[in-house]
């Protein structure tokens, strides 16, 4: 059900308590969800650094995951994996804002019936992970920062491990490191193609706007078979970050700024994965109110958009609430999709990324 509308001044308000067309509001509150197995469920973020949760989309109720379990409630993202177990992130305790998710956030496995309390991999990582659909497989980067073993803290190596379970629980097994880089920042989010590709984000800290030519963030995929990089778009002075791959395959979610005045992206975008470069804007978020919609997932059947919302200052990954798209009635308004060439051809608003 669509919340109903609070009559209040719209910098006050909830963004989606004045829903868009196909939106609609699930929680005031929360960040980064993810969808279980079966598609009934939402697994998120109650609290910046705090525990994780998970809401039933039928009955609207939000049960505790790691809250009262153990001894370590500091948590930044929640996945699921294919044996339906949770994937934690965040470090054993918060410190500070940069050492606590730069240098030390984790990798925490919870079981699925919440039986015992999350247990650690001993695998520091930079960000997010991608998790398979059909095994307990991730895929994640690890910084010098996170490991200084492997290098200078600007060092990054990308890796494909197997989560393997024994009589004393889950642990990392199977290690693979696909992609090893200087000055640049990937982050992989996901896995396609049975697990044969992976997607992964790229970062390029400290490009100067002043050029114009590089990009900021571009989307990528390394080949696992053949060891073939792909680019599936590059904008120059642009941020575009993937996020989750569709069921299918055949598309990618995007955070793109190329819409937005500036860092950081407003709305979320649905990126082909076929090296055209088309994307296609999927939120609607006004673009006077201050606020964006960003770390999304789809569910299982392709039909739904789960999203977080923050203010548009609010630091990455900080969210205040969970939204709702639906993909098929998105669809049926007609999509309209462009390319970064496109979009300067047709005279479209266009924003760099600020100096």
């Amino acid at each position: 059900m669509i919340n109903d509308v609070v009559e209040e001044p719209l910098e006050q308000a909830h963004v989606l308590d004045r829903p868009p067309a196909h939106h609609r509001k699930l929680l005031d509150h929360g960040e980064r969800p993810y969808w279980t197995r079966d598609g009934k469920r939402l697994a998120f973020i109650a609290s910046n650094y705090g525990d994780a949760a998970e809401l039933d989309l039928e009955t609207g109720v939000v049960r505790p995951l790691t809250e009262g379990l153990g001894e370590h409630h500091s948590f930044l993202r929640v996945l699921v994996l294919s044996n339906d177990d949770y994937l934690l992130i965040g470090p054993a305790e918060f410190k500070d804002r940069d050492v606590s998710r730069h240098v030390e956030s984790e990798l925490w496995v919870l079981p699925a019936d919440l039986s015992t309390p999350p247990k650690p991999l001993g695998r520091r990582v930079f960000e997010g992970c991608g998790v398979s659909t059909s095994t307990p497989r991730i895929t994640y980067a690890v910084s010098g920062r996170n490991d200084p073993s492997i290098g200078d803290p600007d060092v990054f190596e990308c890796h494909v491990t197997d989560i393997e379970y024994g009589p004393d629980g889950p642990r990392l097994g199977r290690d693979e490191v696909f992609y090893r880089t200087r000055g640049t920042a990937p982050e992989p989010q996901d896995f396609r193609h049975s697990d044969t590709e992976v997607i992964f984000a790229e970062y390029h800290p400290g490009v100067s706007i002043e050029a114009a030519t590089e990009p900021l963030c571009t989307v990528r995929g390394y080949d696992l078979t053949t060891g073939e990089f792909r680019t599936y778009v590059e904008e120059a002075g642009v941020h575009n970050e993937c996020e989750g791959v569709f069921p299918d395959g055949a598309a990618t979610c995007l955070e793109s700024a190329c819409d937005a005045e500036g860092y950081p992206p407003r709305n979320l975008w649905k990126l082909k994965l076929d090296g055209s470069q088309q994307r296609a804007r999927m939120t609607a978020i006004p673009p006077e109110s201050g606020w964006k919609a960003t770390n999304s997932n789809v569910s299982p059947d392709g039909r739904w958009l789960a999203y977080m919302v923050a203010h548009k200052d609010d630091e990455a990954g900080s969210g205040r609430g969970l939204g709702l798209l639906d993909l098929d009635a998105w669809a049926a308004d007609g999509v309209e999709w462009e390319t970064p060439t496109s979009r300067r051809l047709d005279g479209l608003p266009f924003y760099p990324y600020p100096g």
